[in-house]
């Protein structure tokens, strides 16, 4: 029965406050923070976009000017643990329009490295406040009983846990604002509400080191899925370009509206940036638009520093460590100093030589390969000289009713016997033939003889009158049914 009345009493105030202000969602509205404090968004942020180790301050006027409420303030110091861990302690206070809660943050990140990119990092927001009724959100003539809501009020301790799987530039993420809530009294509001306020997010990294000259540079689009208990589901998408000197947002959330904004860091280590947001759907019609600052300092330039404090006395211990040695000790170092030049002098001297010796095997191994080379090119030559030979003294006794012709040479033509097809002395038939020849599959080839101003067309050349003749009774293989004749050219 407590419960049913204090949800019904809920209920009412909202209805009754609909016709003066919008009804505002429970969740934190952290859904611009991309820059600093992102552990409010999802608790593994904290290991990366919260630029460890670093001091922010992030405050959000919801619908008003800065003297106005609802307001969200969340100051946080984030430091990392080692490269796989990360902590980080805050301080918060947020305003929903009907509860009030002031309190603190811890936050812890562990990663999980697999290889080639891969790591899966999981986290826990760990809320501690003291909730009280946000009394200047209700008119005094709404004429509404309270005392169900006032049992809500008290300490009360959160759970939010957290996960992400990144894969390279890719980061898929999931996170519960309120996964558990424990109340100092009996808050049935706050049980009502647990594993209800759930963000799914998905962004991608696109490193741009050209604006910066440094990898430093990146380019992150983001969407996100809210849900959150009496309420609509969110939607949105988030653009960041962060370099080392500035900063450029916008983004747009189903319920709030658009954004845009900007930031700037000072030295290295100093940021401050503003946001606006502006209510598009027409329930928000009326309404100002939000306000958010930020200001950071980041301490990673005092921890150079005190690297650099820590190696220049390194070396000043070295220094006086040197000084204490003997002169026995500085001559046995400069012996050994001395005996490992001259070792590495002969080893530098060897490999010069084993140089110099694989470069003469190499001249010889091309040496004898040009000389093969040379060699089967004459073998080669001679060869065709010597069927050159034969062909010329090869005697040819023609056959009766045998179309045969011979002449010592032919305008350069290669010596041997040709297998005709057709001579011409018209061009025009000359190239009709030679084309009904090639759409027949074939590949005839010709020769202008200027002695009698002819042009002949031939299948194939042929080194011996018996190959010719072969070639000839065969029809060419079945290739040409029509009669072929054989012109011989002879060597020279």
């Amino acid at each position: 029965m407590p419960k049913i009345l204090c949800r019904l009493s809920l209920l009412l105030v909202f209805v009754f406050g609909e016709a003066q202000e919008v009804e505002l969602p429970s969740d934190f509205r952290q859904h611009t923070l991309t820059q600093f404090n992102a552990n409010l968004l999802n608790p593994t942020y904290a290991q990366n976009w919260n630029n460890p180790n670093s001091l922010a301050v992030w405050s959000r006027w919801q619908w008003q000017t800065i003297d106005g409420d609802p307001t969200t303030i969340f100051a946080n110091y984030t430091h990392q643990i080692s490269e796989v861990s990360t902590g980080s302690l805050g301080f918060l206070q947020h305003n929903t329009g009907v509860f009030l809660d002031i309190g603190g943050n811890l936050n812890y990140v562990y990663k999980f490295s697999f290889g080639d990119g891969i790591a899966v990092l999981t986290g826990v927001n760990v809320f501690a406040s003291q909730r009280t009724l946000a009394d200047d959100f209700f008119m005094s003539d709404v004429g509404i009983d309270l005392t169900q809501l006032e049992a809500a009020e008290g300490f009360m301790v959160q759970f939010s846990p957290g996960i992400r799987l990144q894969a390279n530039q890719l980061g898929v993420g999931l996170a519960f604002e309120n996964a558990i809530g424990v109340g100092a009294n009996d808050s049935d509001i706050l049980e009502a509400s647990n594993f209800k306020t759930i963000v799914g997010s998905l962004n991608y990294d696109v490193p741009t080191s050209f604006l910066s000259g440094t990898g430093n540079s990146f380019i992150r689009p983001m969407v996100y899925v809210k849900s959150i208990p009496d309420g609509d589901t969110q939607i949105g998408v988030n653009g960041l370009l962060s370099t080392p000197k500035v900063w450029l947002q916008g983004g747009y959330n189903s319920f709030y509206g658009a954004s845009a904004g900007l930031g700037v860091t000072l030295g290295g280590a100093f940021s401050v940036g503003g946001l606006m947001e502006f209510g598009t759907d027409t329930s928000l019609s009326g309404e100002d638009p939000t306000l958010e600052l930020l200001v950071a300092y980041r301490f990673a330039r005092q921890e150079k520093q005190k690297k650099e404090s820590e190696e220049e006395q390194k070396e000043e211990e070295e220094d006086t460590a040197i000084t204490k040695m003997t002169e026995e000790q500085l001559q046995q170092e400069r012996e050994a100093l001395e005996e490992k030049k001259h070792l590495e002098e002969e080893q530098k001297e060897q490999e010069l030589i084993r140089q110099r010796l694989l470069v003469e095997e190499q001249r010889r191994n091309d040496s004898i390969q040009e000389a093969q080379a040379l060699a089967l090119q004459r073998q080669l030559e001679q060869q065709r000289q010597d069927s050159l030979a034969r062909l010329q003294k090869e005697k040819v006794a023609v056959q009766p009713n045998e179309r045969y012709e011979e002449v010592a040479q032919a305008d350069g033509l290669v010596p041997g016997f040709y297998l005709i097809a057709n001579v011409f002395g018209t061009k025009k038939y000359f190239e009709n033939f030679m084309k009904t020849l090639q759409q027949k599959g074939l590949e005839p080839k010709s020769f202008y003889r200027s002695a009698n101003k002819y042009n002949y067309v031939y299948l194939e050349r042929y080194n011996t009158m018996e190959e010719a003749r072969k070639a000839r009774d065969s029809k060419f293989s079945g290739k040409y049914p029509d009669k072929t004749w054989i012109f011989r050219v002879k060597a020279d």
